[in-house]
């Protein structure tokens, strides 16, 4: 072959090699959009990973280095972790990265966290932020962890979180209000505790980073204000999964107080029906409005969020979608 020819023929074959790749890029940022009724197709998880993130005082506890529970490598997921004490200098777990910041608390630390992950040079599928006294069990005995990942692989509700005491609540509740939140294994929610919370990639920067304006008054608002925005730009696509449940087995002293202002709430919910369109404003501000008017612990064991039906398997992931239902 003479060099027009070589160089054509690879001229050719980079072109096709940067095609296909060009292709596959575009199915892994929009697969969520290809509807309900998508059977799930592995093909689109090829190379996508899920990213925990964690804050502790130095090292992971022994329990999160386990290999059936964070410490192995291969099986599709990355951890960072901030010490907000001393550093840790554990290198012997590859997909593990440290980082250090002794000035934080619990929501600067989270976001800390939050930017470490935006800033980063790989795309995950779901944020997982977790407490470091979080452990995982299931009532069927199997192992926690990877059934939860493949929850949010077959699933993928905007926000995915375990059993912390609310599933058999919400039984309750839509006993008395005649409707149902079920799922095949897993139940529509509003309100979860901070502890183990999954955030899709979709959703996350419109729920993130966490509200720290209230902390010297209780470190409850930040969830809080995560919480709100969830329900008024996300509702109807928050699960639990309903076999799995979390436990925290160390409790350190903080600043907690329900009492959060009228003040509080007001700065929470601003401009949140700015972020959803112009058809379900009105909606998402009646979402609002409630908030802004009900004592939220009523407001959270009551909101008609809960009879909404749980999330549908690759449903799309965008603000305000349910606001109106």
């Amino acid at each position: 072959l003479n060099k027009p020819v070589v160089f054509c023929l690879l001229a050719v074959i980079l072109i096709f090699i940067l095609y296909n790749a060009m292709n596959y890029t575009a199915d892994i940022v929009s697969y969520s959009r290809t509807g309900a009724n998508r059977a799930y197709d592995t093909r689109y998880w090829e190379g996508v990973r899920i990213l925990y993130l964690v804050q502790t005082e130095r090292c992971l506890n022994p329990y999160h280095t386990r290999k059936d529970v964070l410490g192995d490598e291969n099986l599709g997921f990355d951890v960072i972790v901030l010490s907000y004490k001393q550093a840790c200098v554990d290198t012997s777990m590859p997909h593990v990265q440290y980082l250090l910041d002794t000035s934080t608390i619990w929501s600067t630390g989270r976001n800390v966290l939050f930017e470490a992950a935006m800033k980063g040079n790989k795309t995950y599928l779901y944020y997982v932020f977790m407490d470091d006294d979080i452990y995982l069990g299931d009532v069927n005995k199997t192992n926690p962890w990877r059934k939860f990942e493949n929850f949010l692989r077959s699933v993928e509700p905007a926000m995915g979180c375990v059993d912390q005491g609310w599933v058999a609540k919400m039984r309750v509740f839509h006993a008395e209000n005649k409707c149902s939140g079920d799922g095949n294994g897993y139940i529509g929610c509003m309100w979860v505790d901070a502890n183990f919370n999954a955030f899709h990639y979709r959703a996350v920067r419109y729920i993130l980073p966490y509200e720290s304006k209230f902390d010297q008054q209780t470190w409850w608002a930040s969830h809080l204000a995560a919480m709100i925005r969830m329900e008024v730009l996300f509702r109807g696509q928050l699960a639990i999964h309903s076999e799995l449940y979390s436990e925290n087995r160390l409790h350190r002293p903080y600043a907690k107080s329900f009492n959060f202002t009228r003040q509080m709430i007001h700065h929470m919910t601003e401009g949140l029906d700015r972020a959803v369109p112009v058809d379900r404003a009105e909606c998402a501000n009646a979402i609002i409005q409630q908030w802004r008017t009900t004592d939220i612990r009523i407001h959270g064991l009551t909101t008609p969020t809960y009879c909404l039906p749980p999330p549908s398997p690759h449903d799309e992931i965008a603000p305000g979608r349910y606001a109106c239902a």
